[in-house]
């Protein structure tokens, strides 16, 4: 079961990191097509970001090294770090469409 488990997780974490990169491109090239004052403050957004996405591949990582005992904990900070950049993400997301709008 732990196996199964650890490759589902694998698979739904992997997926996520390159839905977030592509997602994290398209914010890029919409701030980079922007011209506005808030560009710089966009850009300061889009380094958060990048930060937050750091945070969850290494929080993935963690996953990997982890052993039996300590998976469930490796994931769980690995989920949250996942969904704080999702959130992150939408919350951006959302505010640039309705600029654009």
């Amino acid at each position: 079961m732990s196996r199964r488990n650890r490759q589902a997780f694998d698979t739904l974490s992997r997926d996520l990191v390159l839905r977030a990169t592509d997602r994290m491109e398209t914010l890029r090239s919409m701030v980079e097509r922007a011209d506005s004052d808030r560009r710089e403050t966009w850009e300061r957004t889009l380094d958060r970001l990048r930060g937050l996405n750091n945070r969850a591949i290494a929080r993935i990582e963690a996953t990997h090294m982890a052993d039996d005992d300590a998976w469930p904990f490796a994931r769980a900070q690995a989920d949250q770090a996942m969904m704080d950049l999702m959130r992150a993400l939408d919350e951006f997301d959302g505010h640039l469409r309705l600029l654009a709008a």
